[in-house]
């Protein structure tokens, strides 16, 4: 016969095992730190990084290049670059950069919204990836700033433009509060690469 200790035991275990599956779920199953307490169930998870760049998204925030430099500059910027096959001479096309790194960096409703943005050596958007936020607001809509046209209408726009939402910024219902936060993250930090890259 089991024991009650035993028995507890077995569903603290149990229920800190559901958590931490829902939330890897729930996440997409991006990299975690994961806490637990004395007891066993699960206390706390956090994003292991927030400037979750790769080569993949980089190539889609700035389509045309076919190499990327490490990040460097002030601020900092992986330079994009292009490669000709004949000659093997790789040509600077274009920036891509995280808004993050441009501070004070905006909060939303629950915290910070990091963009990765793609820019052309003329100071145009020509791509733009939402990599990390967190809001309350994912737990009943899910990923809302992946809506359709969300971050596309930022696509052609440049320092010189205004980022304002609901003039040529559209907003989100329910969501001003992150969508405005969102757009001055990505004003900022367009601005601040335009001035220190863009001749």
């Amino acid at each position: 016969m089991l024991s009650i200790t035993t028995i507890e035991s077995w569903s603290k275990s149990i229920l800190g095992f559901g958590l931490l599956i829902s939330a890897i779920m729930f996440d997409g199953g991006n990299s975690f730190m994961v806490f637990f307490d004395s007891t066993g169930i699960h206390s706390a998870i956090y994003a292991a990084n927030k400037d979750h760049t790769s080569d993949r998204l980089l190539k889609e925030v700035v389509p045309d290049a076919d190499s990327f430099s490490e990040k460097e500059g002030k601020p900092p910027v992986y330079k994009a670059f292009l490669t000709d096959e004949a000659s093997g001479e790789k040509t600077l096309i274009g920036y891509a950069f995280v808004s993050a790194d441009v501070p004070p960096e905006p909060s939303g409703f629950s915290g910070e919204i990091d963009s990765l943005v793609g820019m052309d050596l003329e100071g145009n958007i020509i791509g733009l990836r939402v990599i990390y936020y967190k809001e309350s607001l994912r737990h009943t809509w899910g990923d809302f700033l992946e809506f359709p046209g969300v971050q596309e209408q930022y696509i052609g726009k440049r320092a010189a433009d205004r980022f304002s939402v609901g003039r040529d910024i559209d907003g989100i219902s329910k969501a001003t509060i992150s969508a405005k936060a969102m757009a001055k993250g990505i004003r900022q930090s367009v601005r601040a690469v335009t001035e220190a890259y863009i001749k």
